[in-house]
């Protein structure tokens, strides 16, 4: 029930050709006598806040709207405080109501959802809710569940929040829903940014591994994922306007492609780093229990059947690290974990210099019986000069690192093949241009399409270009010193 009325599967997927959706929105301007021109989009296309006075309306159907407009028809009739010559999403519009209050406009080429929960959101259970999308040519809505996501960010105003989706609202099956060019899933996550003022730390981040690094047997499984992807959509949850969020995947076995359980085999195999212990930090493997699903400061998210976990394996590789000698770690690391995934993910962890994401926040991951293990990414909000909680740390001339790194560094070939990688990568995709060109085309693709205003309008959030200074600044001084400690032997 939601707002008093039951809510079953309403799930309708239009694919509508941009011509189509183009005529439809021509034939909304509607001559009115001296009002002049009004256009009257789709019921689905915007939605409005009325406590903030924020309006957010969708036109990716097209490039921009170029016919002069006085009057905007949505649930009543708006008028423009100044006549325009057209709506862009790189402008921001004042509108007024019949009664007089006056609007803040948006025009958005990014999906807008729009959420109605009756409960109130906690971090468990998940609360039934009512989910709607639109944007160019995909416009659905369905059943879903929905809960308050994370740990400190449940200390921040602006949630995040995990949706799963149903197929309906009494039996809560589980429903497979796929958005833009993302893989299909039933469970995804809404995450607020909060703690990242330019909302651009965490999607940079998965962008720059997914650029530098290919899942060993990609040939095999070609649709394996190196970590998760996402987009930015504008958010409503009971008619409250929430602010730019970024919906994403989540690390899971069908992301990495990984080989189902069979029989009585385990055969791919999944973990997740999810607290501090000398276990994630690779220092010590106590005894374990199968019963248990966490061991160590480790969650097993894959397999887990009937109760029963399967920890023999990462045991084994955890006691290799902390207690093999010098000439046993160099012969027989790639026995346990893929090496030049390894090298890959303590370049990339040292080059945003993610804080967090050495003893928790990252997986484990086991294609098939017999290979080894590699590390997926995850979580990467507290990198390029900021903590997880967003307080800026300058630090520039450090290296992180944990107990399995560090004996890699201390192995001579090891270290060499390090440097050796950090030179093809400073040729390529960690190039100090490409790099800064990098953060600065997405700041600048954020800022003139006008998402920080309106988030700001939301949250009071700084989304100052000053944020944008600070990072660069940071981002060199850190490659430069990068650049002299994969030199040394």
């Amino acid at each position: 029930m939601v707002n008093g009325m039951k809510f079953d599967l309403y799930y309708t997927m239009k694919k509508s050709q941009p011509l189509l959706l183009v005529i439809a929105l021509s034939l909304a301007f509607m001559a009115c006598g001296q009002q002049g021109p009004i256009l009257k989009p789709e019921a689905d296309s915007y939605q409005i806040d009325h406590n903030k006075n924020i309006i957010v309306l969708n036109i990716d159907a097209i490039d921009d709207i170029t016919a002069s407009l006085t009057t905007l028809q949505l649930e009543e009739e708006y008028k423009f405080e100044t006549a325009t010559d057209g709506l862009t999403n790189t402008e921001r519009y004042q509108v007024e109501n019949s009664q007089g209050t006056t609007y803040q406009l948006f025009v958005t080429k990014s999906p807008i959802l729009a959420i109605q929960v009756k409960d109130s959101l906690t971090k468990h259970p998940k609360v039934l809710g009512h989910f709607r999308y639109y944007d160019a040519d995909t416009t659905f809505t369905s059943t879903i569940g929905m809960d308050l996501r994370g740990n400190l960010s449940l200390t921040y105003p602006k949630k995040s929040f995990n949706i799963e989706f149903y197929t309906d609202s009494v039996s809560k099956g589980k429903k497979e829903v796929d958005f833009k060019d993302l893989r299909k899933e039933d469970d995804w996550i809404l995450d607020g940014l909060y703690n990242e003022p330019l909302l651009l730390r965490a999607y940079t981040s998965q962008k720059l591994w997914k650029d530098i690094h290919t899942p060993w047997y990609a040939e095999e499984e070609p649709k394996a994922r190196a970590t998760v992807d996402g987009f930015y959509v504008d958010l409503f949850v009971n008619n409250e306007y929430r602010g730019v969020y970024l919906l994403s995947e989540k690390i899971k076995r069908s992301l990495l492609k990984l080989k189902k359980f069979k029989g009585d085999t385990v055969r791919g195999e999944l973990f997740k780093a999810g607290y501090y212990d000398p276990g994630t930090s690779f220092k010590v493997a106590p005894d374990f229990k199968n019963s248990l699903p966490t061991w160590a400061g480790w969650e097993m998210e894959y397999p887990y059947e009937d109760y029963t976990a399967h920890y023999n394996n990462l045991h084994e590789a955890i006691t290799f690290v902390a207690s093999s000698n010098d000439s046993a770690f160099e012969q027989k690391l790639p026995t346990y974990f893929n090496v030049d995934n390894l090298v890959d993910y303590f370049l990339f962890i040292n080059t945003i210099r993610a804080t967090d994401n050495l003893g928790k926040n990252f997986y484990l991951a086991k294609y098939n019986t017999d290979t080894p293990y590699f590390i997926v990414p995850w979580d990467m909000d507290g990198v390029l000069g900021t903590i997880q909680a967003g307080k800026r740390i300058p630090t520039t001339d450090d290296i992180l690192s944990n107990n399995l790194f560090n004996r890699m560094l201390e192995n001579k070939n090891l270290k060499n093949k390090m440097n050796q990688r950090w030179q093809e990568l400073r040729a390529g995709a960690f190039q100090s241009e490409s790099l800064a060109m990098r953060i600065e085309k997405r700041y600048q693709k954020l800022a003139s399409t006008k998402m920080y205003e309106r988030d700001a309008l939301a949250w009071d959030i700084n989304h100052d270009a000053e944020h944008l200074e600070y990072m660069l600044d940071w981002l060199k001084k850190r490659l430069t010193y990068l650049d002299t400690y994969f030199t040394e032997k």
